[in-house]
């Protein structure tokens, strides 16, 4: 089961219908293998959940890299595929992140915590069953016709219409990745105080990170060993920051619910309740704390000038 994110067998004198074929290929067919394994056997492993998640992301960014080789209707046809996809294992991997943090908690909570974590478990379970018949339904919807999705995909792979001169694959690439760049410093240089703002930048981030697993082979191992670790480190970190943001949202809403509709329950609840948002409300302006640090390191003098250097055109 290959579900890595590097693309092997890959050059940068791949020719560019090739490259999308195999590509494409390859980042499908881990969507098609955790499928059914996330919606039927997540109590297994909740492993497979993350695996299908990360994988539709991943597919998602090769029909975006590739669009100019597949017809539009195709192109919008797997895109419509991977978004249901991806929203219902989003959904599913959200509820186990929250509750893995909540079996954290709860295993070393006193007596005066004790009460709001076992009732935010008992909530976080009820929510991440209804995700898991969601994922099911989408399975039922979906499983059948992936593979011949898959196939009638990589059969509709032509030479681009448009001029662009990408015959191979390095012609895709260095344009594409300085345009990743780019979007990511533009996204970067807005007030990032304010949320959305930041979970643009980690929008921009994975687009760029995707993308650089795809043409990592088309560079200097710099490229994969130095440069690519540094976007690992800015999704973690922007990761991290939408956990708490979600997380803050969720319990934000749970506690005032709770206020009005469980008021003799209320008092027995809220130390652990408040406790946890408390946790997300610290942490969020800690992560963008580090975004700005990461950034500082990153921008002037550091990768990016690499990174620059290494997508510039010959002339």
């Amino acid at each position: 089961m290959a579900e890595g994110k590097w693309i092997s067998d890959l050059n940068p004198n791949t020719p560019l219908t090739e490259a999308a074929r195999h590509v494409l290929f390859v980042r499908l067919q881990v969507v098609k293998d955790y499928l059914p394994l996330a919606a039927l056997k997540a109590d297994e492993d909740v492993e497979y959940v993350h695996q299908l998640r990360v994988g539709t992301r991943r597919a998602d960014a090769a029909l975006r890299i590739f669009s100019g080789c597949l017809p539009k209707k195709t192109y919008r046809r797997g895109r419509r595929s991977l978004r249901k996809i991806r929203r219902a294992a989003g959904a599913a991997r959200d509820w186990d992140v929250f509750l893995a943090e909540l079996d954290r908690r709860e295993r070393d909570a006193d007596a005066k915590h004790r009460g709001g974590l076992e009732f935010l478990m008992g909530y976080a379970l009820g929510r991440r069953a209804a995700a898991s018949l969601e994922l099911e339904a989408v399975h039922g919807e979906e499983s059948p016709t992936f593979e011949m999705f898959l196939v009638r995909t990589l059969e509709a792979i032509r030479a681009p219409d448009e001029p662009s001169g990408a015959a191979l694959l390095v012609d895709l690439a260095r344009p594409m990745l300085f345009e990743r760049l780019k979007g990511l410093e533009q996204a970067a240089l807005a007030d990032t105080t304010d949320y959305p703002a930041l979970h643009q930048v980690r929008i921009a981030g994975k687009h760029l990170r995707y993308a650089m697993e795809v043409f990592a082979d088309c560079f200097d191992p710099t490229f994969r060993q130095t440069l690519y670790p540094r976007i690992e480190q800015l999704q973690e970190i922007l990761g991290r920051a939408n956990d708490s943001h979600v997380a803050v949202e969720r319990l934000t809403d749970l506690r005032e619910r709770l206020r009005l509709a469980c008021s003799t329950s209320w008092p027995r609840l809220q130390p652990g309740v408040e406790q946890l948002l408390r946790s997300h409300q610290r942490r969020l302006p800690q992560e963008r704390r580090r975004f700005v640090q990461w950034w500082n390191q990153w921008h002037p003098t550091g990768s990016e000038a690499v990174m620059t250097s290494l997508l510039t055109p010959l002339r």
